[in-house]
């Protein structure tokens, strides 16, 4: 009987950031082959940082993935960033930003008067997640509360 030599077990690699708030989001529902999670977040805006001439400056998306599985998404490889590479994985595991009118309300201190905030630039915040979770309303309601901005 021949010895075979024993394969080391790898171990997974130690999450941390996005990747670590992902892997611990609670499921909050199963469906159509979609998972939704929540993704607690500290800030909504994020800064939008490009060499192209863009016409704003902050940028709010209200779910990370999209239902709509776009195959020519440019931000597909975001989720990536979670240390997911099936490309499925982007349009199946939807994950839910968290308290997003008391965020927003928040971060709105940090943009100025003359800055533009552009909503949905990564994914749709119309999908079909929004019928249940209504971020982007809450959101947009959240605009209309605030004085002295231009909608």
């Amino acid at each position: 009987m021949s010895s075979l030599p024993l394969l080391p077990v790898l171990e997974r690699p130690r999450l941390v950031g996005i990747a670590r708030l992902a892997a611990e989001g609670d499921s909050l529902r199963e469906g159509h082959n979609v998972e939704y999670f929540t993704l607690p977040t500290r800030s909504l805006l994020n800064r939008c940082v490009s060499r192209r001439a863009m016409p704003f400056t902050w940028t709010i998306n209200p779910y990370r993935g999209c239902e709509f599985a776009c195959k020519y998404c440019y931000a597909r490889y975001t989720h990536e960033f979670m240390e997911m590479r099936d490309g499925v994985d982007f349009e199946r595991k939807i994950y839910v930003k968290q308290h997003a009118a008391e965020l927003l309300r928040h971060d709105l201190r940090r943009v100025k008067p003359d800055e533009a905030i552009a909503l949905g630039t990564a994914t749709d915040p119309y999908q079909p997640a929004e019928r249940r979770y209504g971020v982007t309303r809450a959101i947009l309601e959240e605009f209309t509360r605030q004085r002295g901005l231009d909608i």
